[in-house]
């Protein structure tokens, strides 16, 4: 509990901070919370201060706006998305404020379903699955106009900035975070009654595709982790591209 605390502590000592550095500058800005629908559409940069959840919630909806990752306690949070923390933030905004930056852009893949109301940018990955973790997957996967039906763990889907995550753990490939490939790997898969896959994971390149068709009655694809979730039941449908709107992200050497 004193761990916790420290952190709350803490996070809110970097906001106040970053609070300060912008108004000393006179630089207009407006603060929402993690969770909070935000039209960013009037924004020019957008500063997230937390870890990477922080950061990736905003840049599932980013357009063009430019984003700065600030992690506010690197005791706890990996923050690979945060270009600052608590310590160096002051430094590194002054460099931002001079103009002494450069933009990286990393590749986001596009999720396309027919209920959704657009399309999603996911900038790290996605998980389709069962609801439940402990039951068995189903659904139909193509891709090179190859159609298998799977039984597994679920299947991950990666971009390479999200290639160092999950995805890796069950036996994907780390990618150069700016490259526009991405990769997806089945988890676990079942090979009983002696069946056989040829799609058992790999690396694609942003001209191809991935269809998948729900085969069950409670499916769920997790969007950059376990926040954001959709349901995908029987019999739905969706397609994972490459997208053409990678995120700007500010970088300071």
């Amino acid at each position: 509990m004193n761990a916790f605390r420290q952190t709350h502590i803490r996070h809110y000592a970097t906001l106040h901070k970053v609070e300060k550095l912008l108004s000393e500058r006179d630089i207009k800005y407006k603060k929402f919370s993690r969770g909070q629908k935000v039209n960013f559409a009037s924004l020019d940069w957008v500063v997230t201060v937390g870890g990477d959840g922080t950061f990736l919630e905003a840049a599932r909806v980013l357009k063009q706006q430019i984003i700065i990752g600030i992690n506010s306690d690197p005791r706890k949070s990996v923050g690979q998305f945060c270009i600052a923390h608590d310590e160096d933030l002051e430094g590194i905004l002054e460099k931002i404020f001079r103009g002494k930056f450069t933009i990286e852009l990393l590749h986001r893949i596009k999720l396309n379903k027919r209920d959704l109301p657009a399309p999603i940018n996911v900038l790290n990955d996605l998980l389709i699955c069962h609801q439940n973790p402990a039951a068995m997957s189903r659904y139909h996967l193509t891709i090179n106009g190859i159609g298998e039906e799977q039984r597994s763990s679920g299947i991950w889907i990666a971009t390479a900035a999200g290639s160092t995550g999950a995805i890796y753990s069950a036996g994907g490939k780390i990618l150069p975070p700016t490259s526009n490939k991405y990769q997806y790997e089945p988890r676990e898969l079942y090979f009983g009654f002696r069946k056989l896959y040829q799609l058992k994971g790999g690396i694609l390149s942003h001209q191809q595709t991935i269809k998948i068709k729900s085969l069950m009655r409670s499916g769920m694809i997790f969007v950059d982790g376990a926040h954001f979730k959709i349901p995908f039941e029987f019999g739905q449908k969706i397609i994972i591209s490459h997208s053409s709107e990678p995120l700007k992200m500010a970088k300071v050497s």
